[in-house]
């Protein structure tokens, strides 16, 4: 991630809109003093949530905004806006652009936008934690910050490593998880002296509840029986209604079949007027073949006889064919006659049958206006059903709604009075000057309480203070203790060691000294004090000397030594004597000049010179005497013609530093000792301070304890009060609500009751008028079923009439038929006759009989005349068959239009009941859509053997025990289950308290598990670079990180930086240029282990002279190839290494403007 550009309008010197990109990793701000380049880096802080004016140069926060000019004036709101690209923070890595904006207004509201979304500080906070950046990390260098970096204490330094190791998010996080332990720990406190409280009242509600809970019961008791008595009531209803429209259908579908029975019947009555017809015209042909093949047969059995007599006596038929054909010519006359006769009757009763035909349309015309007007009056009679029903089913159910809404309003009356009575006895005033009384008390309790708790307080603070100082005064106490036994350890040893080096262990030596009074006179070796470094060399020139005793003078031990003890030992005096002084080499330096000491050695040390190194004293060597010598600190001793070298160690190396060790923790114990006592005496003093501290405190922690249990005790009272004050309102609330509602609905009922009246009054004036008009049209009924009787009867008899001269007609007709038959065939005849007598000669000439040809065509015919018969009298049958079925048809219809009359009445009855019961079942219906009972339901849990008058007697019967249970509070039972789930949801409460601080206890220990192993792993390697980048800005010198206690999380952090040829052990020793090259090498070091996206140096190179200047430039040209470097700059070195320059202006007095240089550009424009 890296800074793209930064957006500035209105904030302090920008007051005009400006964008200062920046297009690479070197970018240089420059410009003349108070032209506004640190306004930048204060827009990047600010930005980034800084809450301090100080910070930024100012003494409000409004002080950023654009106060004015000379030529402007002031604007309203400063705004900042940061540009990021190449973002890697989730969840806009997506993007891979971030921008940050902040906005405050005179008025000082301050707004932050992340992407144009508006956001809080903490947000913005929080996204850079961890990373380097934010309002006051190393990320951001300013005037004046270089000196508070290298003079902040410890604790102040530690928070820049924090932010380096990323811990600065779990630091917070810690905080916060202490802030929420400790109100967890107080909601405890708070939530066990509820639960106490709670517990002793919920037993005194609980017998109260009981007492509540059976009253409920019966009065759902009471409830359930009046629904179940509802719903059986509902139950009888609902299966009447079944019943009766079981009834209606079954009563409707008979009446539909009957009337398609009737309709059926019509078009079978039509089928058969039409068939009659058919079947009287096909008797009619029938009846003419009948009589045609029967004149045949007649008329062959005559020719047959008359053949027979002619075949016989076929002379005498020749003699008698004339009489014959003048017979039949008279015959033909005869049949011509009453032919024409006929003709003439049948045109008389042709023209009858017209005028009868006439007659039967007429009257059938009529029969169907009649039927018409019946069924005209039927539908209009079906319509007034219809129209007579609603007016009457609308007056039943308006009774029943009138009779159901008069019960209810007198129920609601007696409700009504029940809770005004329930109303003057609710005392709300009591309770309330109750539970001020008790609050007055509250608060003079709790103002005691606070101020023990204060006192208490104060008390406990003293306490842990002393007891603090007491731990600290004891491990210090410990620890000097520790380290008194440790160096008497070693100074034990130490001596044991120098005195096995002396040879203290001789036990005749030891005699002999104690008897001269030697035997407590130092030894050379605790005479000497050697600079350090040639402590060796020393004990390698002398040797066995530093075992020699020092003693004042040797005659006065002349007498003792002419008889010394056995073994070696040797005197030193301290006598001085006047040495020969070698000035052959002024230039060198006497091994004598690196030993400080009262006794005189130039016997042992005068001609031994002292070399730095081996090089050197080898270089010396050829200017040696012979009786001169060198030696180094590498303990190399050599002379003109020999080298003696000694790097093992005996038991005599290191007597000097051995001795002079045992000096130094020789005083170290002495000062220790006295240390040691004086803290004892403190630690005492304090512990006996801290008892009589620890006794007030318990003292006071009574009183504490017996305040927040009276405490308690009135927040138990006034909390039964306050809940039983709050019941009570609410019973108050729900008597005033019920009266009111109640109120409504009975003004409501008593409006629809006189509005159900006034309809009721409507339906019953209709039906009035209906009852006129249904006489009307049952007179009109009366009068249509006479007219269509008459019409019908009319109609068949004009039918039968026509039927009689129809008949009449066919039988003219047929004999009119059968007579031109007889005449034609008389006519054939008389030919046939004149062709028989020809043939007859001719005959009589061949002598042939004709008789069987005769007989042949006689058969013939006969077959046919019964065939003919037969078809006759089936024909006539039908017609018969026919007849009968019309005349049933007319009795049929007859029966079915009564029967269905008396259905229509059965059925109008049925329906104007069934709307009854079904506005009864309505209201039952309207009743449970008001409850939460379902009718089924009941109906189906009820037993088979319920019925209305046991239920009504169990209602009574609970009535009964409601009324020998009194009067009953019935808040308690609210109160118990209000108390016993506030109970139940504190112990819920505690458990997750709990719960919740075992988690917050895991999560501080994880927390410091990460901190310390994060600070640590970044100390050492911040530690690690800057043994790197301190050398490269000095040229040299070492510098280091040291933590203030071994306790990794709240262990401060110095620096300790030592310059080339310097020894300072801390930096508030260096110049004003070492510190800020030391600032520079920490902030560089941290960079180095995590680097920021970008870094603002603001003038930090100011105190620097041009060589560190160069440094200070090379080192943020190698950090740039990794880390976006923004300095500002007044030294030329420095710019130079800038791959842009970013110029301030402020040609316009007070307003800045930006003028940009790239340095490559530059470089290429020149070189052109």
């Amino acid at each position: 991630m890296r800074l793209s550009k930064i957006k500035l309008a209105g904030f302090k010197s920008f007051v005009d809109p400006t964008t200062i990109p920046f297009p690479s990793n070197r970018v240089c701000v420059v410009g003349p003093n108070g032209c506004g380049k640190s306004n930048v880096i204060d827009a990047v802080r600010w930005v980034m949530g800084e809450s301090s004016a100080k910070n930024l140069r100012g003494g409000a926060m409004t002080d950023v905004i654009f106060n004015g000019s000379g030529g402007r004036k002031p604007v309203e709101q400063a705004t900042v806006e940061l540009w990021f690209e190449e973002v890697t923070i989730p969840p806009y890595q997506e993007n891979g652009e971030l921008a940050i904006k902040r906005l405050l207004t005179r008025d000082g509201d301050s707004q932050y936008f992340i992407n144009n979304e508006r956001c809080r500080r903490k947000d913005i906070t929080d996204l850079f934690l961890g990373t380097g950046l934010g309002p006051r990390s190393y990320a951001i260098v300013e005037q004046g910050m270089i000196s508070r970096f290298i003079e902040a204490k410890p604790d102040e330094l530690r928070v820049f490593l924090e932010e380096a190791a990323g811990i600065s998010k779990y630091k917070e996080r810690r905080k916060e998880t202490e802030q929420r332990m400790a109100q967890t720990r107080d909601n405890l406190d708070r939530l066990n002296d509820l639960r106490e409280e709670l517990s002793k009242q919920i037993d005194k509600l609980k017998r109260q509840a009981r007492e509540a809970e059976r009253f409920q019961e019966l009065k759902q008791s009471e409830t359930l029986l009046k629904a179940q008595l509802d719903a059986i009531r509902w139950h009888e209803l609902n299966m009447a209604v079944q019943d009766m429209q079981q009834q209606i259908d079954e009563k409707a579908i008979v009446l539909q079949e009957d009337l398609l029975t009737l309709q059926a019947l019509q078009e079978t009555h039509q089928a058969q007027r039409v068939a009659r017809l058919d079947a009287q015209t096909h008797l009619e042909t029938i009846q003419a073949q009948f009589y045609t093949i029967d004149s045949e047969v007649k008329r062959l059995e005559q020719t047959l006889e008359h053949g027979k007599e002619r075949y016989e006596q076929l002379q005498w038929d020749l003699e008698q064919l004339d009489d014959s054909v003048n017979e039949t010519q008279n015959q033909w006359q005869t049949d011509k006659d009453q032919a024409e006769t006929l003709s003439s009757d049948i045109a008389e009763t042709e023209a009858y049958l017209e005028e009868l035909q006439e007659t039967e349309i007429q009257t059938e015309s009529a029969l169907q206006d009649a039927e018409a007007d019946a069924q005209t009056w039927q539908t209009t009679w079906e319509e007034f059903t219809q129209r007579a029903n609603e007016p009457t089913q609308r007056a039943q159910i308006e009774r029943t709604r009138l009779h159901s809404m008069e019960q209810r309003v007198e129920h609601n009356r007696q409700r009504l009075d029940r809770l005004d009575t329930e109303h003057q006895q609710i005392d709300v005033q009591s309770l309330e000057l109750a539970l001020q009384a008790l609050e007055t008390e509250m608060a003079d309790v709790q103002t005691e309480w606070q101020e023990a708790e204060a006192l208490l307080a104060a008390h406990q603070e003293t306490v842990l203070q002393l007891r603090e100082e007491t731990q600290q005064l004891s491990a210090e106490l410990h620890e000097k203790s520790a380290l008194v036994h440790q160096l008497s350890g070693r100074l034990a040893s130490l001596e044991a060691l120098q005195e096995a080096a002396l040879g203290k262990n001789n036990a005749d030596l030891d005699a002999w000294l104690h008897v001269q009074g030697l035997d407590n006179v130092p030894h050379l070796s605790q005479a000497l004090n050697v600079d350090a470094g040639w402590e060796q060399a020393v004990e390698m020139v002398l040797d066995k000397q530093l075992n020699a005793l020092c003693i004042n003078k040797l005659d006065e031990h002349a007498t003792a030594l002419q008889k010394p003890p056995q073994g070696q030992f040797m005197l030193v005096t301290a006598d001085k004597f006047t040495a020969n002084v070698n000035d052959s080499h002024p230039t060198w330096t006497p091994l004598l000049d690196k030993i400080t000491t009262t006794l005189s050695l130039d016997s042992f040390l005068s001609s031994i010179w002292a070399a730095n190194d081996l090089n050197t004293a080898l270089a010396m060597r050829p200017h040696l005497s012979a009786n001169e010598s060198i030696i180094t600190p590498q303990s190399v001793w050599l002379g003109t013609n020999w080298l003696h070298c000694r790097q093992g160690k005996d038991e005599k190396t290191g007597m000097i530093g051995r001795e002079q060790e045992i000096n130094r923790i020789a005083s170290q114990l002495e000062a220790l000792d006295q240390a040691v006592l004086v803290l004892n005496q403190t630690v005492e003093q304090k512990r006996i301070h801290l008892r009589e501290m620890e006794g007030q405190r318990d003292h006071i922690q009574q009183r504490v304890n017996q305040v927040r249990q009276r405490f308690s005790e009135l927040q138990s009272q006034q909390g039964g009060k306050q809940a039983r004050l709050e019941a009570v309102c609410t019973q108050l609330q729900r008597v005033e609500r019920e009266k009111s509602e109640l109120t409504n609905q009975i003004n409501q009922d008593e409006s629809d009751i006189a509005e159900t009246r006034h309809n009721l009054h409507i339906a019953l004036a209709e039906m009035e008028q209906l009852a006129d008009e249904r006489d009307r049209l049952s007179t009109q009924k009366a009068h249509a079923q006479e007219v269509t009787l008459q019409s019908r009867q009319a109609w068949q008899t004009a039918r039968e009439a026509r039927h009689q001269v129809e008949m009449t007609l066919g039988t003219q007709r047929t004999n009119f038929a059968r007579l031109q038959q007889a005449i034609e065939r008389l006519q054939e005849r008389l030919n046939q006759l004149q062709e028989q007598r020809h043939d007859l000669q001719k005959n009589l000439e061949k002598q042939i009989d004709p008789t069987e040809t005769l007989h042949g065509e006689l058969a013939a015919y006969q077959e046919k005349q019964a065939e003919s018969a037969e078809t006759l009298r089936q024909a006539k049958q039908t017609v018969e068959h026919l007849e009968h079925a019309m005349t049933d048809y007319e009795e049929q219809r007859r029966v079915l239009e009564t029967r269905s009359s008396e259905l229509r009445t059965i059925l109008e009855q049925l329906r104007i009941d069934s709307q009854a019961k079904a506005v009864r079942k309505q209201t039952l219906d309207e009743k449970f859509a008001l409850s939460d009972f379902s009718p089924i339901a009941l109906v189906g849990e009820l037993p088979e053997y319920a019925d209305e008058t046991s239920w009504v007697a169990q209602i009574e019967a609970v009535e009964r025990k409601l009324e020998r249970i009194g009067a009953v509070n019935m808040a308690a039972l609210a109160e118990y289950e209000q108390e016993a789930q506030r109970k139940q949801y504190m112990d819920e409460q505690w458990t997750d308290l709990t719960s919740a601080l075992e988690q917050l206890d895991n999560a501080i220990r994880t927390i410091d598990r990460e901190t310390r192993s994060r600070f640590k792993q970044t100390v050492e390697s911040v530690n690690a670079t800057l043994q790197v980048t301190f050398p490269k800005l000095f040229g040299g010198g070492e510098a280091r990180l040291e933590l203030t206690s071994d306790d990794l999380l709240k262990a401060g952090v110095a620096i300790m930086a030592r310059p080339p040829g310097k020894r300072n052990s801390t930096i508030h020793l260096l110049s004003g240029g070492e510190k800020a090259l030391t600032a520079l090498s920490m902030v560089f070091a941290i960079f180095e282990l995590n680097p920021a996206p970008f870094c603002m140096l603001d003038e930090v190179d100011a105190p620097l002279d041009d060589t560190n200047v160069g440094r200070y430039s090379e080192l943020i040209k190698a950090m740039s190839e990794r880390v976006q470097i923004i300095f500002i700059s007044h030294n030329k070195i420095a710019m130079e290494v800038a791959n842009q320059l970013m110029g301030v202006t402020m040609q316009e007095a007070g307003v800045s403007r930006l003028v940009s240089v790239d340095i490559n550009e530059a470089v290429d424009m020149v070189g052109v």
